[in-house]
């Protein structure tokens, strides 16, 4: 017995020893290892943990965004290459910075729900001001974001907003992200313009698509129940090689309708498309920032107004998230700094300069905290791995769109958890949820259903007797709304 105590307290003994030395060395002490008991094995298993669950993103992203048109070519789209680079460095760089300045585990590219406001709602709207002029809202946005973190609007900002309406917008946007997952996967049939419309899909000419799409979503909505630490990254890795092996082995119509993408085409290695691509859609964006058709249609300011309000209630709800869930997981209060948010809100300002929407502080980022991430450390190990993702670009490009369309669906599950939260007791709180969600898939536009947001909640609460509770911010973000829709009737 005492032969085993004794290799007992030698082994701790040297456990212990290790994890002083790793706490010695200068990396740990630069993040702090010792403050927030954590190791350097359980620094990389998070950051590779929030890499495996938020990779979707580069496929999802150029998906999304090479959907969007010029302002003066329909014809015209942003290169999917471009917009791949664009990703994959943009979310390098913010993710690095982030944890070599910030110091907390959270992952930064561009974020969904945004995306697809500036792709469907910004660029290619009746009203729309093309990808160039949503790029130039997003940089502007961006500044005022840096701005608002860096004074003291941000606290005045949150104020006013009742918590229930940064809810009910949220909830709003995981319906309408889950929408555009929906109809990537097949199940609604789309106009030529990409619009889906009240429906049910081409299933003679798409089955292929929308079987393997519904189970690559089911199988992430299991295994994440499970617990699974990175359920979209392995259904997506899984859809994807049964889709190339489909598309190379199977020559049917049905499968090269939904499949086509998946295609072995050993010309797509060309890495000098790639760096063009990128080359592309920024000179392409930037040369129009003279164009005054972007600068005299109200929709360029509406989406700048609109980015902002986006980008920073995320923001502010997500490291609240990640903060909490350090605290949970290692039972040490923690606060999250400042200069998140500065960070933040630059990345969206550089994003926007190369090429990406508003770039954004990652939920995923969790999946990370609770596999043992606790420092920034963690994001550096997460941003090499966005990093290396360039050289096997073309695998990305390979991907169907009824497997992102599967990821961005199961995105939109995971945003609509908050809508328990959501004060249905209260008249007011409750009808302004409603117009989120209705508005926002009905009329595919994100905008319009964060102005019905607003609207319905200033009527709630003049109904209901509670007009003390509208704060001026309120009463002035109703008339900025009613401004936009008179705009658009006589556009």
């Amino acid at each position: 017995m005492n032969n085993k105590n004794q290799s007992k307290n030698n082994f701790e003994g040297e456990k212990s020893k290790d994890h002083a030395v790793a706490s010695n060395s200068l990396i740990a002490k630069y993040f702090g290892f010792s403050k927030l008991n954590t190791t350097f094995k359980k620094e990389i298993i998070g950051g590779i943990s929030t890499l495996l669950s938020m990779i979707y993103i580069l496929s999802v992203e150029p998906s999304i965004l090479g959907n969007a048109h010029s302002i003066n070519d329909e014809s015209i789209k942003m290169n999917v290459s471009g917009i791949f680079l664009a990703t994959a460095i943009m979310s390098f760089l913010a993710t690095f910075v982030m944890g070599m300045l910030a110091n907390v585990p959270i992952a930064l590219a561009p974020s969904m729900g945004v995306n697809a406001m500036f792709t469907f709602t910004v660029a290619n709207s009746s009203n729309g001001v093309g990808y160039e002029g949503a790029l130039i809202a997003t940089c502007i946005s961006g500044l005022l974001f840096c701005i608002i973190s860096a004074t003291k609007l941000r606290k005045i900002i949150i104020k006013s907003l009742p918590k229930s309406l940064h809810l009910a917008i949220g909830v709003g946007i995981g319906f309408f992200v889950a929408y555009v997952g929906v109809a990537n996967i097949g199940w609604v049939q789309k106009t030529e313009g990409g619009l889906p419309i009240a429906e049910l899909g081409d299933f003679k000419k798409y089955y292929p698509a929308i079987i393997l799409g519904t189970v690559v979503l089911f199988a992430a909505i299991f295994l994440n129940f499970k617990k699974f630490f990175a359920p979209v990254a392995v259904v997506m890795v899984i859809g994807f090689i049964i889709a190339v092996i489909l598309a190379n082995t199977i020559n049917d119509q049905a499968i090269i309708n939904s499949f086509g993408s998946a295609k072995w085409d050993s010309s797509a290695w060309n890495y000098g498309k790639l760096f063009e691509g990128f080359a592309f859609n920024i000179s392409s964006t930037w040369k129009e920032i003279g164009n005054v058709d972007i600068w005299s249609n109200p929709t360029m300011y509406i989406s700048i107004f609109v980015f902002v309000i986006l980008t920073f209630f995320d923001a502010t709800g997500t490291i609240t998230a990640v903060n909490v869930e350090i605290s949970r997981e290692s039972g040490i209060e923690t606060e999250i700094p400042h200069k998140a948010l500065l960070v933040d809100g630059v990345s969206s300002v550089t994003g926007s300069v190369i090429g990406v929407s508003s770039v954004a502080c990652y939920a995923e980022s969790c999946v990370g905290v609770s596999q043992g991430a606790r420092t920034g450390f963690a994001s550096i190990i997460t941003s090499l791995g966005l990093l290396l993702s360039i050289a096997i670009f073309p695998i990305f490009q390979m991907m169907p769109s009824c497997i992102t369309g599967a990821a961005t669906v199961f995105i939109g599950t995971v945003m609509i958890k908050s809508i328990t939260s959501i004060e249905w007791d209260k008249p007011e709180m409750g009808l302004a949820a409603f117009f989120a969600i209705l508005f926002m898939i009905i009329t595919y536009n994100i905008a319009n259903g964060i102005a019905l947001t607003i609207m319905a909640y200033t009527v709630g609460s003049l109904a209901t007797g509670k007009a003390k509770q509208i704060t001026p911010v309120v009463w002035v973000l109703n008339i900025v709304f009613i401004a936009y829709f008179i705009a658009n009737a006589f556009m």
